[in-house]
Order: structure tokens, then sequence, then C-alpha cells
């Protein structure tokens, strides 16, 4: 029962940010939350705030995928995207490190990091949900 209380007495504050966005406002507030939450949780080791980032970003990707895509795309295959949008080779994503980094990223040995994300996103002006996977 006290996990109950606690929990209804903390869902005003988490609302805004647990559910799909609905419109391009509720998305815009999602993406600037999104932002800070990922400065958090590259100064702070929390479960948590983890936890809540992978919800909210799924949420951001719902609206997104509802407004932008028609099929799903990998975040791999979104980076390449970007890079071939941009018209960028392994050696031009210092946001990721070295190009045999990047190398081994792009061929699936190795994940794009949370640090990844954040950089890639910015750098981009995407949303750091579209590198985020259901997998």
């Amino acid at each position: 029962m006290r996990a109950l209380q606690q929990t209804i007495k903390h869902w005003g504050h988490v609302v805004p940010y647990a559910h799909v966005p609905r419109n391009e406002a509720e998305y815009e507030k999602l993406l600037i939350f999104v932002d800070e939450l990922m400065d958090w949780t590259r100064h702070h080791k929390d479960d948590r705030a983890t936890s809540l980032l992978s919800l909210i970003a799924s949420n951001i990707e719902a609206y997104e995928n509802k407004r932008y895509f028609s099929r799903k795309v990998s975040p791999i295959e979104t980076l390449r995207l970007l890079m071939d949008e941009h018209d960028l080779g392994q050696d031009d994503l210092p946001e990721i490190g070295s190009q045999s980094l990047v190398s081994k990223i792009l061929n699936g040995e190795r994940q794009l990091t949370l640090e990844h994300i954040h950089s890639l996103s910015k750098r981009f002006g995407v949303s750091p949900a579209v590198f985020f996977s259901d997998e």
C-alpha cells in the first residue's frame, strides 16, 4: 500500500513526461526534458534516470514514427542515413571517436553509447530517440 501511495503522490510530476506526445508542443517539451535527462545521466550513475530516459525516448520515437517514418529504422541505419545525407565518412564523426570505433559501430560490433547519442543528436539536430531501438 505504501508503494501505491508514493506512486500516486508523485504521479503528477511524472505524467507530463510518461506518455507519447499528442502534439508538437508536448513533443518539443519532451525533447528539452530528454536533453536535460541525458546530461544528468552522463554525470550521475542512476538506473532510475536511465530507465526514465528509455521510456521517454520510446515515447518520442513513437510520435516521430507516426509523423515521419513508414518503417522502423535501426540506430545503425539512422546513423548511415545521416552520414549519407551530410556526405560524411567514418573519419568525419569525432562525436563517436576514431575511424576504427565508427567502423565497429557501423558493422554492429559495438553499440552507440548515451554519450554518442547525445552528441550525434545535437550535431544532426534530431531527437535522441531516433538512435534507440526496441531490441
